[in-house]
């Protein structure tokens, strides 16, 4: 190493080569103030999350003004509520039977689904015939509140939006103010409608919705009289010139199957079912047949093979063939086992294969029989497949002689059926209409007659406020998207990852000031870092514990993308100045180094070196110190006994003043002292502000972007983006600070 390196100093006078010690500048989101990020929110946020996530995080960082349109709206809704006429409605309800509809069906004009049905007596109920009749019943025209004329200002309105004579007479009036003040609905899937009448009255309401059920089972009587009486008429006039429909049809179905020797059993023509039962057993035969051979192919092939007991196969699972196997196989165990023990031309081995020849020969003679056994099966199995196709080629020579005087024969038998159903029903509708002749009954029946209602339909407070709450909410949430669009800062960690394009944004929680240290003694550093570090320690405090949480979270994204068995590099920068920067790294830091992690902490911010005063303060200001050289390097190094955190204060030296080779030389001797820790944090400050840090981004693997919410603009995380593209592959993510409180107590 030369003299010429970068050297740590405090005169005044120096070399370009040297740097100043500059004054501290404290960091003033800690001691009186608060280091607050987003709380209630994820640690990690997708670059890719859903709109509806992004959305809520706008309104909940405005959610003042939703609050005030949702109360505004809210009273708006009690106003209405105080002001409002209370209407009663009463309801009755009706059954529909589709089934007592049958003799309508001789009515000519079309039959239609029973939803059909349902929807045709709703139009019945609100016609003007079966209205007219419950006013009628009830007097309404002399009723104020339905035959009352309009007053001045809505006949003026009326003449001007319709043309034509507004000045209605006392029946039209009330008619019109009938039919607003009556609902008729059909139940969900069912045959039942609802009458609902609604008036001022809770009386009057039910009296209108019976006499509207009265003046509906009327209407219904009378037609249902009048409907039967002319469908009794037309039956009767069809009955006759039916039956000789009947007769002639069968008669020239007879007839044409007798000249034509068309004999049918069971529904069908008996030359067709013998067919088609030939036909199966045909298959039946030929899958026989086949069976049959496979099994004789497969007993010769034993034959051919010599009839060892090892690949008889299929052939050898007769009785007796398994019997001689498993004799042969004891044998040739014993043969297998005297073979160790006994020369070959031993008597008793001459025996043992002599007896082993013999089962062989059983197996050969048996395998013998079991081949002509198979092959005669074979020879009856293709005689009898033969004989079935000979006879259904003689079988379907015989029906086709039969197809066209059977084609004619079904379109006989076809009217005899047509005509026969048309006879059976107009019999079935005969009956139906002299027994309704004499007895007329309405299609529906009450199931739940109207009466007087306790309590108002109308206004609904519940339905009223639910509707001022959500309209209150909609413009609210209009108001507060509003105001979120105009600003030009990132609100939210959703913002923050569609801003950078980064794959996922950390965000920390709120931590106030004040916090007490796990153990309750005093930590021995500055006013600015001492909450942050008792925060880490804490774990009675729930603020405490949730920024401790939140660290940690934070600290194993970064280990799951560190580089096992080598010394890791992570690099902490921010576009501006004041945006927790310092902290941030700090807390990760120290959190690496409890946990048993071999840390050095790099103080790179020259123009806030405020870490290095804090951790390097006993530091001689007259240190000389060769910053390319792991012994100089290693001198300024601080080590903090509790944590067993190391410090390294490069901030003191002025990094703007270095020269290009001289950077080189210090990310060089930085890359020296980091082989003996696990984990190097790098604090590099505002980019924007100071650039000087950037000459340790080559020695980074891991580089993580800072924002304050509220505070960093989206031009200024643009341009930090820029400046770090050269190591675009090596930004590891993003951490959103000082975001507002969310879901907390």
């Amino acid at each position: 190493m030369t003299q010429s390196a970068p050297r740590l100093h405090r005169l005044s006078g120096t070399t370009p080569d040297a740097a100043r010690w500059r004054p501290s500048i404290v960091l003033p989101q800690f001691g009186a103030r608060r280091f607050s990020t987003a709380a209630g929110l994820s640690n990690l946020h997708p670059a890719g999350g859903s709109e509806i996530g992004r959305i809520v995080e706008k309104l909940l960082l405005n959610k003042r003004r939703l609050l005030l349109a949702t109360l505004a709206s809210l009273l708006l809704g009690l106003t209405y509520l105080w002001l409002a006429t209370p209407m009663y409605t009463a309801t009755g309800s009706l059954f529909v039977d589709p089934r007592s509809r049958k003799i309508d069906e001789a009515v000519p004009g079309g039959i239609g689904s029973d939803t059909t049905l349902l929807e045709s007596q709703v139009a019945i109920i609100t016609s003007d015939g079966v209205l007219k009749n419950a006013i009628g019943k009830l007097d309404l025209t002399n009723n104020p509140e339905f035959s009352s004329p309009k007053s001045p200002l809505m006949r003026t309105l009326s003449a001007l939006l319709v043309r034509g004579n507004t000045d209605a007479s006392v029946e039209d009036r009330t008619l019109a103010a009938l039919k607003k003040a009556l609902k008729v609905n059909r139940a969900q899937k069912t045959y039942v409608l609802d009458i609902a009448a609604t008036a001022t009255s809770p009386v009057t309401a039910a009296a209108i919705a019976q006499a509207v059920v009265d003046a509906y089972f009327d209407d219904q009587t009378g037609t249902k009289r009048t409907d039967a009486q002319r469908a009794s008429q037309l039956i009767d006039s069809r009955l006759d010139e039916l039956r000789d429909q009947v007769r002639l049809a069968e008669t020239r179905a007879d007839d044409y199957k007798r000249a034509n020797k068309i004999l049918t059993s069971e529904g069908g023509v008996v030359n067709e079912q013998q067919l088609t039962r030939m036909n199966a057993e045909l298959v039946a035969s030929r899958t026989a047949a086949a069976e049959a051979k496979a099994r004789r192919d497969q007993v010769q092939a034993a034959l051919k093979m010599g009839a060892e007991p090892d690949v008889l196969g299929e052939a050898g699972r007769s009785g007796l063939m398994a019997k001689l196997r498993e004799q042969y196989a004891q044998v040739a165990r014993r043969e297998a086992s005297l073979s160790s023990q006994l020369q070959p031309g031993h008597p008793v081995m001459a025996d043992v294969r002599s007896q082993l020849n013999a089962v062989k020969t059983q197996i050969a003679a048996e395998l013998k029989r079991v081949a002509s056994a198979a092959e005669s099966e074979f020879q009856i199995a293709t005689n009898r497949e033969k004989e079935l196709a000979a006879q259904i080629e003689k079988s379907k020579q015989e029906v086709s002689t039969l197809n066209t005087a059977q084609i004619r024969a079904r379109e006989l038998d076809q009217d005899v059926a047509a005509s026969r159903e048309l006879l059976k029903t107009f019999l079935a509708r005969a009956k139906e209409a002299q027994q309704q002749e004499n007895i007329s009954t309405p299609d529906a029946r009450v199931i739940s007659p109207p009466v007087a209602p306790s309590s108002p339909s109308k206004p609904l407070p519940f339905l009223v406020l639910a509707l001022s709450l959500l309209s209150g909410l909609g413009i609210g949430s209009a108001w507060a998207l509003k105001g979120e669009s105009e600003s030009t800062s990132i609100q939210s960690p959703g913002e923050f990852s569609d801003q950078t394009g980064l794959a996922a944004v950390s965000v920390l929680p709120e931590l106030k000031t004040g916090t007490p240290a796990a153990s309750g003694e005093t930590l021995p550093y500055g006013v600015q870092f001492s909450d942050l570090l008792a925060a880490l320690g804490s774990r009675k405090d729930r603020d405490a514990a949730a920024f401790h949480q939140a660290v940690l979270r934070l600290l194993s994204k970064i280990k799951a993308q560190g580089r096992a068995g080598r010394p890791n590099t992570v690099m902490f920068a921010s576009p501006r100045a004041n945006a927790g920067n310092s902290a941030s790294v700090l807390a990760v830091a120290y959190s690496a180094a409890m946990a048993g992690e071999r840390v050095l902490l790099v103080d790179a911010t020259s123009i806030n070196p405020e870490l290095s005063e804090v951790f390097a303060a006993n530091l001689g200001k007259s240190t000389t110190v060769i910053l390319d050289s792991k012994e100089h390097l290693t001198k300024i190094t601080t080590r903090d006994a509790r944590s067993g955190l190391s410090f390294l204060p490069i901030a003191l030296a002025d990094l703007r003043t270095l020269k290009t080779q001289q950077r080189r030389r210090l990310v060089a001797g930085l890359n020296l002292i980091s082989q003996d820790y696990d984990w190097i944090f790098i604090d590099a400050g505002a980019l924007l502000d100071d650039e000087a840090s950037t000459t340790l981004l080559p020695a980074a693997n891991q580089v993580f972007v800072l924002a304050r919410a509220g505070a960093t603009s989206r031009t200024d995380i643009d341009e930090v983006m820029e400046i770090l593209q050269p190591v675009r592959d090596r930004i590891a993510g993003a951490v959103l600070t000082f975001a507002p409180l969310s879901g907390r107590s």
